[in-house]
């Protein structure tokens, strides 16, 4: 995902849960990980509890949803694939990374609506 769409998550994110957004507990150091988030896609710090939202998201549809996957085709192309509640959901590509790129986009596109 680029930086800038996530950056747009986490700020459409945040603006869902204004009224009680405090931002993170001064008193508590951020892990490097956020940190690092924070300064790549300017994020102000009471915008971190959206992305931890935006991150539960994406591992609650992993665990339920399982990841997307790739595989090769009988006529020598690639798929890339996943099952969602409404079905599976199925892309043909050249290569075995386009079919996993492209089937990942979607399953990250349909999680996060």
């Amino acid at each position: 995902m680029k930086r800038k769409r996530l950056a747009e998550l986490v700020r459409e994110e945040a603006l869902q849960e204004a009224p009680a957004a405090q931002g993170p507990d001064p008193e508590r150091p951020l892990p490097p990980y956020l940190t690092y988030v924070r300064k790549e896609c300017r994020l102000r710090p009471d915008q971190l509890d959206a992305l931890t939202a935006l991150a539960r998201r994406v591992a609650e549809g992993w665990d339920r949803y399982s990841a997307p996957s790739a595989a090769r085709t009988l006529e020598g192309g690639w798929v890339g694939s996943f099952e969602e509640p409404g079905g599976a959901y199925s892309v043909e590509a050249s290569s075995k990374r386009e079919s996993y790129r492209l089937a990942r986009r979607e399953w990250v596109r349909r999680l996060l609506g």
